[in-house]
């Protein structure tokens, strides 16, 4: 992960950005963590956006700080618990506005150069993640999000990164906070109405447990050996003509799949080719993590824009001899467990959900302890609204997802133009034969 047009990273000022509303009594001063927070590990997720910058009075550097800063103050006034700290106990967090930490930071690099090398690696983007120095022995210390906003060299362009904690904030609400404070820095929405999310109770509705099992998922990265394996990631890029060459591929089913699914079962049988290569001509057992999103899922409306982590982690498990290796039969095994729990949990009661969350949680464990199968996540945002992430000054070139922690997929909708993008996140030696794979290499390119 080395470039010659991009320079030392210097970080300029750091600050917490607090609600702009003084009234002590405004919003509630706990919020008490459920029992789906508690499946979500406790480490920092990053998202960074890239923005080239035109020559103009409104995009000088000081006016975009400015901007951010209050419309971030304005917004965060409504997501009370982003401005807060855990609590000792850590079932809760205390919202008495320490404060969302703002990072102002400058590279004497130039934005187009630096562009032209990210396209080609995209792991560049790290560089333009939030340092910290994280306290896992006391949670209370550590800010809930993080935002650091780097300058490039002659106002030429700007990096933006949103870095939230797992354990509070699921991907939908990572999304959808940072395209709702977009909203509001663009178009100076009103504090009275600004009504994005619902913080319905989900502590009381779905209570964490004190189940020691689950707390061992509850870790840093650097705490679990993945330092120790290097990971890497590149970007590729499905077209709608390969998409619907895919689904040409697969033939007659008795669903349609949508895109989304056929670009999952394509990644997926890719990552198990590169498996059996890598074992010498074996097929291994391969899981795939894949989270459901569970809001519009269940009957209760206000459910929909709920803050919060809120969504199970499915297992899909490909076991040898049991599904076959062709596009069709993988697609059918996505759908129809995907389908199965989808079914379920739109009937369940809060207690069956909690039992069949804590039922997979256990499955995935016994396979990530497994030396003898891999397993590997995906996480689609197509249709999130990532791409339009637009502060006042245009939306995203280039998007950068989470910290390579493990053999993950990012799918979502790209920058521009139509598609999917995908973000793998694999282990070295098991990249440089993923993009070799013959079938995906002739539907993607990078």
């Amino acid at each position: 992960m080395e470039s010659k047009s991009l320079a030392e990273i210097k970080i300029l000022s750091k600050n917490f950005i607090k609600s702009s509303n003084d009234d002590d009594n405004y919003h509630p001063k706990t919020y008490k963590l459920s029992f789906f927070d508690q499946f979500a590990l406790q480490m920092h997720v990053p998202t960074v956006f890239f923005y080239p910058l035109k020559n103009s009075t409104f995009t000088k550097i000081s006016i975009i700080h400015e901007r951010l800063e209050q419309s971030l103050s304005k917004f965060i006034t409504h997501v009370y618990p982003t401005s807060g700290r855990f609590a000792s106990d850590g079932q809760s967090i205390n919202c008495h506005d320490e404060g969302v930490l703002y990072i102002k930071a400058k590279v004497d690099s130039k934005f187009c150069d630096f562009l032209k090398d990210a396209q080609k690696d995209i792991d560049l983007a790290l560089y333009f993640c939030p340092k910290f120095d994280r306290n896992d022995s006391n949670l209370c210390t550590n800010p809930i999000v993080i935002v650091q906003v780097t300058e490039f060299a002659c106002g030429t362009g700007l990096a933006l990164c949103l870095s939230t904690e797992h354990a509070v904030i699921d991907g939908f609400t990572a999304g959808k906070f940072v395209y709702e404070w977009s909203k509001v820095s663009k178009m100076g929405i009103n504090s009275d109405m600004i009504n994005c999310f619902t913080f319905n109770d989900f502590g009381t509705i779905f209570p964490a447990t004190s189940d020691n099992r689950l707390s061992k998922i509850v870790k840093s990265p650097s705490d679990d050996g993945h330092d120790s394996i290097e990971m890497v990631a590149r970007r590729f890029v499905i077209s709608e003509s390969a998409i619907s060459r895919l689904r040409e591929t697969i033939g007659v089913v008795y669903f349609r799949p949508s895109r989304v699914e056929l670009v999952i079962a394509l990644v997926w049988r890719a990552l198990i080719n590169v498996s059996q290569r890598k074992n010498n001509g074996r097929l291994r057992p391969c899981l795939l993590i894949v989270p459901v999103n569970l809001r519009g899922k269940i009957d209760f409306p206000s459910y929909k824009n709920s803050f919060g982590n809120f969504a199970i982690e499915v297992p899909v498990k490909f076991i040898p001899g049991e599904t076959r290796m062709e596009l069709k039969d993988i697609v059918l095994l996505l759908k129809d467990v995907i389908q199965k729990i989808t079914v379920y949990i739109s009937f369940a009661k809060s207690s069956d959900m909690c039992s069949l969350a804590s039922k997979f949680h256990e499955e995935i464990q016994e396979w990530e302890e497994n030396e003898q199968v891999d397993v590997c996540m995906v996480s689609s945002l197509c249709g999130f609204p990532i791409n339009k992430v637009d502060f006042g000054w245009g939306k995203p070139c280039l998007t950068s997802l989470g910290l390579r922690r493990s053999d993950m997929f990012w799918l979502y909708d790209p920058e521009c133009g139509t598609g999917i993008v995908v973000q793998a996140d694999l282990k070295k030696d098991y990249m440089e034969m993923f993009g070799c794979d013959e079938e995906f290499f002739i539907q993607s390119r990078i």
